[in-house]
């Protein structure tokens, strides 16, 4: 059973429509010893729909991915004036939910792996069940937060109404962008844990430096609004010490692994509907990825495929006519309830 440690303070945003977005903010107990943050996005208008959970990838948080308060800056409160009902969480290590002690493991440790994350994800599952008094939640996740998803909802598919997955690798063997970054050069089809650091780092600059290479055009301001770029890097690394953001990074040894069908889960486990998107732009996941999902998706009652023509990596956060209108469009449609 969920436990709520404590609520943190409402926060109100008023809209020139006169809609009021409210948001609260929870934190979760996980596996012993771990909290998770929650933030719950509603409106006035009660959805129908299922609830639905967004989950970040491997670099920003939940906040600094889905909730800037600035205009189209945050994915939750668009997706809540289209009548959803929203959450957004941190796996933990990331922004506010607790990072445990990876330090003292150092080498050969899959920090924060889908194992983990997966308890995260049920715990939080738990409470938005018994919050919204829903059976089944719909999973949304980014790049590495799609692979989690995917991974939870083989196990857990009563749970699931559905799985969207943006920009995410799957289980296939094809070129890489990030192989060689990866590998260990004593043997190349294996992860190299003996130099790459249990955390990820970056800066402020390296994280706007990563979002650069997936938009093919010199001046960026074409895909995205500068200072909306801005705060997000900047609050991305807000929450940890130095201004460096500094997560787990176990996922790209499992990443590296997918991306050559060594992965965690498999495309005939999935049992729920699946909406799988890609920009066209986006450099972590490749196109092979959408062929062998719609190949092997043998048992999902539904499954579409999308790709967006201009989207980058961080199309949630591109401007509207790069692929982010398409994208809300696209899981507005695909959020239904389960028969």
């Amino acid at each position: 059973m969920w436990k709520t440690l404590f609520v943190l303070p409402l926060l109100f945003a008023e809209l020139a429509s006169g809609q009021t977005i409210k948001r609260e903010d929870f934190m979760i107990a996980s596996d012993p010893g771990v909290r998770i943050f929650v933030r719950e996005i509603t409106g006035r208008k009660r959805s129908r729909k299922p609830p639905i959970l967004l989950l970040h990838g491997g670099g920003s948080g939940a906040v600094a991915s889905f909730d800037l308060p600035v205009a189209g800056g945050s994915l939750a409160e668009d997706l809540v004036k289209q009548g959803q009902h929203v959450f957004i969480m941190d796996a933990r290590g990331w922004e506010t939910s607790t990072c445990p002690d990876y330090d003292t493991l150092k080498r050969w440790t899959i920090a924060a792996s889908s194992v983990e994350v997966s308890h995260d994800i049920d715990a939080v599952v738990d409470f938005i069940r018994e919050r919204t008094k829903t059976k089944q939640i719909t999973l949304f996740g980014w790049a590495t937060g799609g692979q989690w998803m995917g991974y939870y909802a083989c196990i857990y598919p009563n749970r699931v109404a559905a799985l969207i997955m943006l920009n995410s690798l799957y289980n296939e063997k094809a070129p890489w962008d990030f192989t060689d970054a990866f590998r260990s050069p004593l043997d190349t089809s294996q992860f190299n844990y003996a130099s790459t650091h249990v955390y990820r780092k970056a800066s402020k600059t390296q994280l706007l430096e990563s979002w650069n290479k997936s938009i093919p055009d010199a001046d960026k301001s074409k895909w995205r609004d500068p200072a909306l770029a801005e705060l997000y890097a900047a609050t991305a690394v807000g929450f940890y010490e130095d201004s460096i953001l500094a997560v787990p990074g176990g996922y790209r040894a499992e990443a590296f692994y997918t991306a050559q069908g060594r992965g965690q889960w498999h495309a005939k486990e999935i049992r729920v509907p699946i909406l799988y998107i890609r920009g066209a732009n986006d450099n972590w996941s490749r196109p092979e990825d959408l062929l062998a999902l719609q190949l092997r998706l043998a048992n999902t009652p539904k499954k579409q495929f999308v790709t967006l023509p201009e989207g980058s990596h961080h199309v949630f956060l591109d401007r509207p006519e790069k692929g982010r209108t398409q994208l809300i469009q696209e899981i507005i449609a695909f959020n239904v309830k389960r028969k």
